[in-house]
């Protein structure tokens, strides 16, 4: 998995990271430019250093501290790119489902990103029935 470095200072972090551990600064993942990036609040959204001035939104996981992905830019999405897939949920008030539902997506975020280094598409079924995922 490639490492990253923190726009604000400077230390390596990593894919999983969402607090740079030097700075304390936020991170997301933006799957457009393919990096993790500092995001600084912009009223109920983000705006990320390196991901120009629109202001986004985190993965609605990320609530659950199972996701630290935006959303797709110019979208009221609520979940990013790889959470969009998601059709079954555990219930998440048991903390082994929690614990175990964090773990599984870590591994479907570490697929999705693979993906999109090959530039393979990333549709759901309803976005399209007969080739989504």
């Amino acid at each position: 998995m490639k490492l990253f470095v923190c726009q604000s200072c400077g230390n390596v972090v990593y894919f999983e990271n969402r607090i740079c551990g030097r700075c304390g600064h936020r991170l997301a993942f933006l799957p457009e430019k393919m990096t993790l990036s500092v995001i600084d609040p912009d009223g109920g959204a983000w705006r990320a250093l390196a991901g120009g001035s629109q202001a986004r939104f985190l993965c609605a996981n990320a609530d659950y501290d199972a996701c630290n992905w935006l959303t797709d830019p110019g979208t009221n999405d609520r979940y990013c790119r790889a959470c969009r897939h998601n059709g079954t949920v555990p219930d998440l008030s048991h903390p082994k489902n929690l614990a175990a539902w964090r773990e599984l997506e870590i591994a479907k975020h570490r697929l999705f990103y693979s993906l999109l280094r090959w530039k393979l598409p990333l549709a759901t079924r309803n976005e399209d029935s007969a080739h989504g995922l």
